[in-house]
């Protein structure tokens, strides 16, 4: 009895830190993928002419950038959490239509 709860434990921590781990995957994505994006845009247009031309527009884009990377990485880091909390019993269709009813 005590070692069936203790596999049963096991198996939800393992999920949970799973599913915790792809959420912490996925922001790590997002960021690199936001950053990423405005050093190949702006960043690169800001490298290639060194007179300054371009430097405010790149400051201005990553001051945009920076907070929606976070935030969105953040965010995602949560669902995951809700996720790896609920292990799989979470059914919005089901909700929605309690809801509708």
């Amino acid at each position: 009895m005590f070692m069936r709860k203790f596999k049963t434990g096991f198996r939800l921590l393992g999920t949970f830190l799973l599913r915790v781990l792809l959420g912490i995957v996925a922001a790590y994505l997002w960021l690199a993928g936001l950053f990423f994006m405005g050093r190949i845009t702006v960043g690169r247009l800001s490298d290639r002419y060194m007179d300054g031309r371009y430097d405010g527009l790149r400051d201005t884009v990553f001051d945009i950038i920076s907070p929606i990377a976070w935030y969105g990485g953040w965010m995602l880091i949560g669902i995951a959490v809700i996720w790896g909390f609920s292990q799989g019993r979470l059914d919005i269709r089901r909700w929605l239509r309690r809801q509708q009813a």
